[in-house]
């Protein structure tokens, strides 16, 4: 297909202010298939973050490390459900391109340290004490710094690129940007990340087998338990679901750089549905727990916001005044584990 061939409908897609109401079929399929999967996102990722912050689970580093993956989510859901026309001069389109790199860089490199905590997890079965500290850094500055790149020069190399705002794929220069900017990375972490999820699979399995074997008797394996329960189950899914999307949404760009001029539109349909929809598949992984389903019944979460309240009120009135028993104030009952004064250990699992 020639340069023609790709005006008579990507390009056509952007011509008007709602592309809703576009004559084409193809553009009003590529944006309501786009809004309807970040609507999704919006909504579970909200979900999300609600049992989290209400169960205070923020205090695990398994559901830190999901709170990191969701906000991402978040913005890049935001990004492709808000109605807009493309246009390269666009401030709006600038903006959103370099959001775009850099949540979904910011993704990637997020499941790849998921993998790498899985993977140290699961042979020391113990967490290095300053890992968090490292991730959050790097997923914080790198993204960010290399999705700047593009607006070295001239003129900024963010602009239409397909029924969206990203780099522009108009000269080799601006197809090299993109291999910097996203391809590269998301391909060594593809591969990166499922040799260590491989392995990680392989010891898991040897881990159940191992308890099975003992049938859980002794309380060194029921503490094992605890720690899997708490470090490795919780994310277990997500690089596995996370490396599926990502390899399919990948298959669009790379035709992209490949053939330019010959865009397909089943392509381009499957990457405007499920890129926005990595919110909401994030967002299935963490309500698939049994307890978390418990957790979500509205009777619980009533009981839970109360618990918090009761136990706000009680630290309010034990404040400066010591208890019958002469302890301190501070030893007062966690409501989300039920022990007495273990707040900071909480927060170190």
């Amino acid at each position: 297909m020639d340069e023609m061939g790709r005006s008579t409908w990507l390009s056509n897609c952007t011509n008007t202010s709602n592309p809703a109401s576009s004559a084409d079929y193809k553009c009003r399929a590529i944006f309501y298939g786009r809004t309807v999967a970040a609507s999704l996102s919006i909504v579970g990722c909200c979900l999300v973050l609600f049992m989290i912050l209400v169960y205070r689970k923020y205090r695990h580093f398994a559901h830190r490390m999901i709170l990191y993956l969701i906000v991402p989510s978040i913005i890049i859901s935001v990004v492709y459900v808000y109605p807009h026309q493309l246009k390269d001069d666009s401030l709006y389109c600038q903006i959103s391109g370099f959001l775009i790199n850099t949540c979904t860089f910011t993704q990637r490199i997020q499941i790849l340290f998921i993998v790498i905590h899985l993977l140290v997890f699961t042979v020391k079965e113990r967490r290095p004490k300053y890992i968090e500290h490292v991730f959050v850094g790097i997923f914080c500055f790198v993204p960010p710094l290399i999705s700047s790149v593009p607006f070295i020069g001239k003129h900024s190399h963010y602009g239409y690129a397909g029924d969206w705002c990203w780099i522009k794929g108009e000269s080799k220069y601006e197809n090299y940007l993109r291999l910097f900017c996203l391809y590269f990375w998301l391909l060594l972490f593809i591969v990166v990340e499922f040799v260590c999820f491989s392995i990680v699979i392989f010891k898991v399995r040897k881990h159940i087998k191992h308890i099975q074997a003992l049938s859980i008797n002794g309380p060194e394996d029921k503490a094992s338990i605890r720690r899997y329960k708490k470090q490795i189950y919780p994310l277990l899914c997500y690089p596995l679901v996370n490396m599926i999307l990502a390899t399919l949404t990948t298959a669009n760009r790379l035709q992209n750089w490949l053939y330019p001029n010959n865009p397909v539109f089943v392509l381009y349909l499957m990457h405007s549905i499920i890129y926005p929809l990595w919110g909401f598949c994030n967002a299935m992984m963490y309500f698939i727990s049994r307890d978390t389903l418990r957790e979500f019944n509205p009777s619980s979460v009533w009981k839970q916001l109360n618990s918090r309240r009761n136990t706000r009120t009680s630290q309010q009135h034990l404040v400066g005044e010591p208890t019958e028993r002469g302890t301190e104030p501070s030893a007062v009952t966690n409501p989300v584990s039920g022990t007495v004064g273990d707040l900071e250990t909480s927060y170190m699992e």
